[in-house]
């Protein structure tokens, strides 16, 4: 990667590297390098750092509130869609570094490559730098969405979401059944099918096991708001009324 490509994202992070080999690691992606040079340790340490900068900011500053709310809202804070938001703002995806095939697959735009570097260039910076400069950057990067942040909101992910409405509706908890569906073994491509009973309601697809039972738990909550889960239901118990009578 040139020198200037470098000090661009170094910019749009708003922090220079004293050792720029950590930043070329960081975004350098298991595609490219299989060895331990590619950013698969680093975004270890980048996932532990930040949960740890975010629970000391979240104790700090929502130190009332119980360990639940600052749970929920540390996981509003540091789950794949945020930090997705965070890479597209600093246009991330410019300076992955990848295989061809990769990008030739637009494996630079998918949720799981850029936040994977977002957290790994933060294990840079902390080795770049220690842990009270990294804190400030990721405070900096956070600026916004901390400003937002708001302990009376109700946090919760879409799975507890799904349980809690469908229990609301007296129906069974969801099961969820992932299997591995296609893809390269360094960037499978999962599919989690949603059940309630024996009934497949839902299915959908992601590059991370969670991904994929987040996504499905989401888009059935739509079918809920929808009515189109409680239709779906209807139909099968019609069926087994009709079936009874038919025998």
């Amino acid at each position: 990667m040139f020198e200037k490509d470098i000090g661009k994202l170094e910019k749009a992070l708003g922090f220079t590297f004293k050792n720029r080999v950590l930043l070329v690691e960081a975004i350098t992606h298991k595609s490219f390098s299989s060895s331990e040079d590619n950013n698969q340790r680093l975004e270890f340490l980048g996932d532990s750092i930040l949960n740890t900068i975010i629970s000391e900011y979240l104790f700090d500053e929502f130190g009332h509130d119980n360990e639940g709310k600052m749970t929920s809202m540390r996981a509003s804070l540091v789950n794949e869609n945020s930090l997705y938001e965070l890479a597209k703002k600093i246009k991330l995806n410019e300076f992955i570094i990848m295989s061809e095939e990769e990008i030739l697959r637009k494996g630079n735009l998918r949720k799981a490559a850029l936040s994977d570097t977002y957290e790994a260039i933060i294990g840079a910076i902390f080795l770049d730098q220690g842990y009270k400069k990294t804190k400030i950057i990721v405070i900096n990067l956070l600026n916004e969405k901390l400003k937002n942040l708001n302990s009376e909101k109700t946090f919760k992910d879409p799975k507890s979401e799904l349980q809690e409405s469908l229990q609301s509706m007296k129906f069974k908890p969801p099961k969820y059944i992932t299997s591995i569906k296609s893809g390269p073994p360094h960037n499978p491509i999962f599919e989690t099918k949603l059940y309630i009973g024996n009934k497949l309601i839902n299915k959908s697809e992601g590059y991370k096991k969670s991904d994929s039972e987040k996504k499905v738990a989401t888009d059935t909550l739509k079918m809920i708001k929808n009515n189109k889960l409680e239709i779906d239901v209807e139909k099968s118990l019609l069926r087994k009324i009709i079936d009874n009578f038919k025998r």
